[in-house]
């Protein structure tokens, strides 16, 4: 998503869930609720509360802020990396998007 679309809580919820592979059932078991809430999420029927928004961007390695509509700019969470390996990573990113120019 670009800065000048519409922000969509589950469109990004829906594009989040597929781009991790997870099928609304798995998606659902993940979070203990049933695959009809998850529908009514991604399709704004239903909002998750506050805690549940919470355990939805662990499981999909994203940010609140992210699904919520207030950081418009994609965010991926890697636990778990070591200080060397989030400096490695870190140094690839910046090459990537530096070399990505026009």
């Amino acid at each position: 998503m670009n800065d000048e679309e519409v922000y969509d809580f589950g469109v990004r919820l829906r594009q989040l869930r597929e781009a991790r592979g997870l099928s609304r059932s798995a998606f659902a078991q993940k979070l203990g609720v049933s695959k009809e809430t998850i529908y009514r999420y991604e399709n704004n029927v239903q909002l998750p509360s506050l805690e549940r928004t919470k355990q939805i961007a662990i499981i999909l390695r994203t940010s609140i802020d992210y699904l919520v509509g207030l950081d418009h700019n994609y965010t991926i969470k890697v636990p778990g990396l070591s200080a060397e390996q989030r400096n490695a990573l870190e140094l690839f990113l910046k090459a990537f998007i530096e070399g990505s120019g026009p």
